[in-house]
């Protein structure tokens, strides 16, 4: 498919702070050329006049199976939260209710402007997971969880180390790599609490031989932090070091309760963080200090978490409140609009491992794009602060993923999305039974 997108204000997001009017033409799955394009015989225009055209936004944690637990695990704090609700619901999912769940969260995903996730699954059906995300057309990086111990977890999650490890093998098989690279495997573990340092050990030395990503959870919450100190002897985020977790490849989620010492143990093994404001706030876990990670060096992300803790999956709006809490601890001058907007496209792809690809809109690099529609958003301003703070998400028009026009004119192109809510409002009763949650 040959897309030229013509008379837009282009955010290229390609260094500093630039907004520019021009054109945009994708050729297969890459941009071929940005500025003054003539359309090619048989291209497809999209008309973006008085509209804003910028790269898709990259969410660093997402788990796609609590889609259809919204609702089902309020006022708890974390360990609370997973013990007796999210747990038992992943503990009840069948296949059914897995693509229910997976659909509903990439069709709210796409409409609001995520073209890429880092993805969490639970320890089971993580094909299903895959082929969902595979139909959709979304860019993901994604890998069933991982966990081998861990105090009240279900029977049904709990797996060997063995077991866990052959289950990941089995699925980078098939899915690393799917669909030229748009879909990609990393490692799951959950968290220190759930997984023994044998698993953490293994998937550490697989993950440095193999090149995926390692994605898991680590200071988010203050009870946490304290089991795994009390646990391991160690600082959460120092044990992941330790362990070879933390490396160059790890997306840590959340980060909220981080000392300094951990900080820069981070920074020196090349992990990056995913800031997840609405769901730290919602379980009261805290409100990371994402000013200090960047100014340490370390990559920040943007997450919305699952929909069980937020309760929605809009990268927009997480990136509007990441802002406001930063200039809340630090001052009015403390992230700019532009530098929030980069760390849901740039530094997101970056903490990918993907910056090469995608994140900016560079001649070469994979179309992911997003169409927002000016009149939709509140008037006047600089662009970013304009897109930030007067409401990205419900501008978004077109979306585009490796080329294929996920989202036209506000509508999904490849899921029917009374279907797909329907579908997802069938299966949560059944699950609800079958987690004793009734």
């Amino acid at each position: 498919m040959t897309i030229l997108i013509r008379g837009g204000t282009l955010l290229p997001m390609d260094s500093g702070p630039r907004a520019m009017r021009g054109d945009l033409l994708i050729q297969g799955r890459q941009i071929v050329a940005i500025g003054k394009v003539t359309a090619p015989a048989g291209a497809q225009v999209i008309d973006a006049t008085g509209g804003y055209v910028m790269p898709g936004l990259v969410q660093t944690h997402v788990h796609l199976v609590q889609t259809i637990f919204r609702g089902l695990a309020e006022d708890l704090s974390l360990l609370d939260w997973l013990g007796t609700r999210v747990w038992p619901l992943e503990a009840a999912l069948d296949e059914a209710s897995l693509r229910a769940s997976v659909r509903l969260g990439i069709l709210e995903l796409l409409a609001t402007g995520t073209t890429t996730l880092l993805d969490m699954g639970t320890t089971h059906g993580g094909d299903v997971v895959m082929d969902e995300i595979a139909r959709s057309g979304i860019r993901a990086r994604a890998g069933q969880a991982m966990m081998d111990t861990g105090e009240r977890v279900p029977p049904g999650l709990i797996e060997t180390t063995r077991a866990s490890l052959d289950a990941a093998a089995a699925l980078i098989t098939r899915w690393h790599g799917h669909d030229s690279g748009r879909i990609q495997y990393a490692y799951a573990p959950r968290f220190a609490l759930t997984c023994t340092r044998e698993l953490l050990e293994a998937v550490a030395t697989l993950s440095r031989m193999g090149g995926q990503l390692v994605h898991t959870h680590s200071n988010e919450n203050v009870g946490e932090r304290a089991l795994i100190e009390r646990a391991t002897g160690r600082a959460p985020a120092a044990y992941l070091v330790e362990t070879g977790i933390a490396s160059d490849r790890a997306v840590l989620a959340h980060g909220v309760h981080l000392d300094a010492a951990e900080v820069d143990a981070l920074r020196e093994a090349g992990a990056s963080v995913a800031h997840c404001p609405s769901s730290n706030l919602k379980l009261a876990s805290g409100i990371a200090d994402v000013v200090g990670l960047r100014a340490a060096g370390i990559t920040v992300g943007i997450g919305s978490d699952g929909a069980a803790c937020n309760n929605r999956l809009d990268a927009f709006e997480e990136m509007r409140l990441a802002a406001l809490l930063a200039r809340g601890r630090h001052g009015p001058d403390a992230l700019g609009a532009w530098d929030v907007l980069r760390m849901g496209t740039t530094d997101g792809a970056r903490a990918l491992r993907a910056e090469r690809e995608i994140g900016s809109l560079t001649v070469d690099k994979r179309a992911d794009v997003l169409v927002l529609d000016g009149a939709a958003l509140a008037p006047g301003g600089d662009p970013a602060t304009r897109i930030l703070y007067g409401g990205g998400s419900r501008a978004v028009r077109d979306v585009i993923v490796d080329g294929q026009i996920l989202v036209r004119d506000g509508v999904s192109t490849r899921m029917e999305a009374a279907a797909v809510r329907a579908a997802s409002a069938e299966a949560v009763p059944k699950l609800t039974a079958r987690a004793g949650l009734s």
